[in-house]
């Protein structure tokens, strides 16, 4: 009986630190929608300038506090993914995360 509890609160700690496989979420708010649709269109269309744009919005979103931090460090290490030249996976995980946005 113990090792069973000690194996489920082991897959509860671990599910709980995982978040279940969703990402963080960027919340309600409109704008922040609009910047992560504009960050994918960059991404998608592996425009630097656009990418740096949509960058400095989100910052500018996270600063006013319209983006949560967990949200705001996984699009700007997507970001820094795209900058690496790895569009194609930046692209892949920011689908994953707008994909797992709840409105």
């Amino acid at each position: 009986m113990p090792r069973t509890v000690c194996l489920l609160a082991l897959i509860l700690m671990v599910l709980g630190l995982g978040g279940c496989g969703r990402p963080p979420s960027i919340g309600e708010d409109k704008d922040a929608f609009k910047a992560v649709d504009a960050l994918y269109t960059a991404v998608s269309m592996r425009e630097q300038k656009l990418l740096d744009q949509c960058d400095a919005s989100l910052k500018s979103l996270h600063d006013s506090g319209k983006v949560p931090d967990n949200a705001f460090e996984s699009l700007e290490s997507i970001t820094a993914e795209a900058r690496a030249g790895k569009w194609e996976t930046a692209q892949e995980r920011l689908t994953k995360f707008m994909e797992g946005q709840r409105r």
